[in-house]
């Protein structure tokens, strides 16, 4: 599974694990769940389940994310320093509405608070009206190339719907990565005290 991670055609593969997850996820919680991976230096969305209430929901779509400006994309490039490195960034972060960063300093700190907390959030940074909240599978290794997380509108992802589903989005993702055993892998790297 790890070596599966690095390759293109792995998709399959990984929701064959994942989906159902998300699917349960999105049931339970009734919000549009993703699964997103590292392509190259870009992350892109390659999966949605969203919830089976026969209510209208609001999901991302599939494909690429701006690194700065989506959740699935600043979970990854937070714990994957080597393959974003924000001083090539500078004056390059576009503005897609009034909340987005622009400053590499501004994405800097916000990555310190994303590896502290162990979610992103994107709050109408990409597209007025619009949440998301994601966590990366795993803080270092393949698990840190893929996010998972959850979409809905400015109404429904209030502060405190995000405040609550960020660290229970960051547990889904946990258990994902035990699962696929890359929390052994983690451990194995963890210096030990003597």
């Amino acid at each position: 599974m790890k070596r599966i991670t690095h390759s293109d055609q792995s998709d399959r593969a990984l929701l064959d694990l994942i989906a159902p997850v998300l699917k349960h996820a999105a049931t339970e919680i009734g919000v549009a769940f993703f699964l997103s991976r590292l392509r190259g230096k870009s992350v892109e969305i390659i999966h949605v389940e969203t919830p089976d209430t026969g209510v209208s929901y609001l999901h991302p779509g599939l494909g690429k994310r701006p690194l700065h400006a989506c959740s699935c994309s600043k979970a990854v490039a937070a714990f994957s320093p080597d393959v974003f490195p924000t001083g090539e960034m500078e004056g390059r972060l576009r503005a897609y509405t009034e909340f987005t960063l622009t400053s590499v300093q501004d994405l800097e700190a916000e990555f310190d608070i994303i590896r502290q907390r162990g979610f992103a959030e994107c709050v109408e940074e990409i597209e007025r009206g619009m949440c998301s909240v994601a966590a990366p599978l795993a803080p270092s290794g393949p698990g840190a190339t893929l996010s998972i997380g959850a979409t809905g509108s400015t109404r429904v992802f209030t502060s405190a719907f995000r405040k609550e589903l960020g660290p229970r989005i960051a547990r889904i993702a946990q258990g994902l990565s035990a699962d696929l055993g890359w929390d052994a892998e983690q451990d194995s790297r963890t210096p030990t005290a003597s």
